[in-house]
């Protein structure tokens, strides 16, 4: 009996590294859910953007070559919409501090993150 248990978990012990070999998916970062409760001295998306994206490693640009519009967005206040307290996607969380008439646009690659006036399609 104790020769077998011993080869079971010898044969175990050998076999899990296979099992767990396979490659983990990327998981978007982005689309992990948030708590859109802002610190009360918040006041405006730039600082509350950089709040949500900080953990996730994602740096804000307004310079060149973001577009020209992106530090006036984010110099904006808090909408009142976004500071109800509430779970959703971080990307769904940006775009309800930027509005809906204004875009987001993502490098995954690089982790950088910038915003538009208007929609672009």
């Amino acid at each position: 009996m104790k020769k077998r248990t011993l080869s079971a978990l010898l044969a175990g012990s050998l076999l899990a590294p296979c099992a767990f070999s396979a490659p983990l998916t990327d998981v978007d970062t982005l689309q992990v859910s948030a708590r859109t409760l802002f610190p009360p001295e918040m006041k405006t998306v730039g600082e509350a953007a950089k709040w949500l994206l900080e953990p996730l490693g994602y740096h804000i640009v307004t310079d060149y070559p973001a577009p020209k519009s992106a530090k006036a967005i984010l110099s904006h206040p808090i909408p009142t919409a976004a500071r109800m307290h509430r779970t959703m996607p971080v990307t769904h969380a940006l775009q309800l501090l930027i509005g809906q008439d204004n875009t987001l646009i993502v490098d995954r690659e690089h982790k950088l993150i910038t915003f538009s006036k208007g929609v672009m399609l």
